[in-house]
This record gives structure tokens, C-alpha cells and sequence, in this order.
């Protein structure tokens, strides 16, 4: 797939520090040592240190200088981790001693590590649920200060040569946000064309999905996908967008034209 090829160059030409905050997975141990192996990112994995070296040792990887583990119970980033969770927190009752729990929680500590510039990126939802993930990056790093809402996407990538013509998309929101207003909706899509254009590197066309096709069908979840399109392109006009659409029309060529 020429976008994935795309995306590991991009990484390699600067592999960048992620926390892997589920380091104990063999699953995230085993993409731990794809990406270290494949020069595309430096890891540190977040967990129990003797049950994350022993996953190490069985994907045969035990000692690797780009792979480094970090046990919350032990690590000598703990205590100044708990101080900055109790400045960011104590606002909403976080205590001292609450702070120096908290930041034994992987996903905790792994933001911690974005937040004060040990690490460039977290990742994690492979074992802790999508809920639990996003609320500890809110709690720690937070959201962009001009961003409304937030949102998730999936990067869907296409076999080469699709029919398409295309060699990924994004699909957004798909995970977070349950029943988005008109405004939100806005906001999803405008976020979502500003993560296109960053991961992807091309111009994003926005399509926002409904069962009706331009007032095909009427009911009031079209009345709100109309409103966003329209809330969308008064606030970003450079963004090209155009809904209501089904999907077959915003994804087939030839069903767009008819």
C-alpha cells in the first residue's frame, strides 16, 4: 500500500520517541520491535519492568537500544510525574498523595511523558478501553487550545490501483463523539481535513455521510448533516466539502456524476 510506504519513510527520515503505555501486550511488544527494527520510531515501553523484559526476550529482541522500559512503581520520574499531575489537577481536588497513585497508571504516566517532553508521542487502547485512553490524554496533555471538541479518525488504507483512484481516507468521527450536533459536526469534519492534510500530505476533499444524497430522503438527522455542510463552508471556505451524501456518491466516481 503506497500510503503505509509513505508513512514509514516519513517516520524514518525522523523516527520520533513514542511511550507505548501497554507494554506488558505481546502485541505492543511485538510492534515495538517492528518499529525499532524497522528504524521508523525509538519506544519506550510503560508497564511491570520484569513482565515487559520478559516479552522482550520472547520476541527475541532483549536488549535494543532504541527500546527502553519504563516501570511507574520504580522509575525516578515518578515523584516529579506526581507533582506535575497534582499542579495540573488540583483544581479538581487532586491531593499530593492521590497525585503520586495516579501516576502509577500506565496511560497516566505514558502522557505525563508527552507532557513534560520526555517523549514526542503516546499510544494506547489495545488493552485499556477507548474511554479510559482518551481521559487520560485530556487529563495530562489536553486538547489544542482552538479545537472545539474532540474527536477520533480512522485512516482506511486502499489497495493500490483501487478503483477509487484514491490511496487512503479518513473516516471521522468513528469512535468518540455519540451524537454530535450540527456545530460539532462541523468541527469533526474541519479537524478531520486538517489531519488529512498532515498525514497524508494531499489536499482533503471533505464528504459529510447521511443515508440521503442532496434531499434524496428527508428526516431530521439530514436536516443536522445539511447544517453542518453549511456551518463548515461559511467557516472554512478553503476547505473543499459538499454533503448531504450517501456514501456510494461520495466514494464512486461514477455514482457522483450521475
Amino acid at each position: 500500500m503506497t500510503v503505509l510506504r509513505a508513512l514509514k519513510d516519513r517516520a524514518a527520515a525522523r523516527p520520533a520517541h513514542i511511550v507505548l503505555s501497554e507494554g506488558h501486550d505481546p502485541r505492543i511488544v511485538a510492534g515495538a520491535v517492528a518499529a525499532v527494527t524497522a528504524g521508523i520510531a525509538r519506544i519506550t515501553l510503560v508497564g511491570p519492568h520484569d513482565d515487559v523484559a520478559a516479552q522482550l526476550v520472547a520476541a527475541g529482541l532483549p536488549n535494543h537500544p532504541n527500546i527502553r522500559i519504563e516501570d511507574p512503581t520504580t522509575s525516578p520520574l515518578s515523584p516529579d510525574f506526581a507533582a506535575a499531575f497534582h499542579a495540573l489537577r488540583k483544581h479538581k481536588g487532586v491531593t499530593p498523595e492521590i497525585a503520586e497513585t495516579q501516576v502509577q497508571n500506565p496511560l497516566i504516566f505514558a502522557a505525563l511523558m508527552v507532557r513534560t517532553g520526555h517523549a514526542d508521542g503516546t499510544l494506547g487502547g489495545a488493552v485499556a478501553t477507548t474511554s479510559d485512553t482518551v481521559r487520560a490524554a485530556l487529563q495530562v496533555i489536553g486538547k489544542a487550545k482552538d479545537a472545539p471538541l474532540v474527536s477520533s479518525f480512522f485512516l482506511m488504507a486502499l489497495p493500490e490501483n483501487h478503483a477509487s483512484g484514491r490511496d487512503a481516507m479518513i473516516f471521522g468521527d468513528c469512535g468518540l463523539v455519540i451524537d454530535p450536533s450540527p456545530q460539532d459536526l462541523a468541527a469533526i469534519a474541519a479537524a478531520s481535513a486538517q489531519s488529512c492534510a498532515q498525514l497524508l500530505g494531499i489536499e482533503p476533499h471533505v464528504a459529510l455521510l447521511s443515508f440521503s444524497t442532496r434531499g434524496s430522503a428527508k428526516h431530521p438527522a439530514v436536516d443536522k448533516v445539511s447544517t453542518a455542510t453549511a456551518l463548515l463552508k461559511a467557516q472554512h471556505p478553503e476547505i473543499k466539502a459538499d454533503g448531504e451524501l450517501q456514501f456510494d456518491a461520495a466514494f464512486v466516481p461514477d455514482v457522483a456524476g450521475s
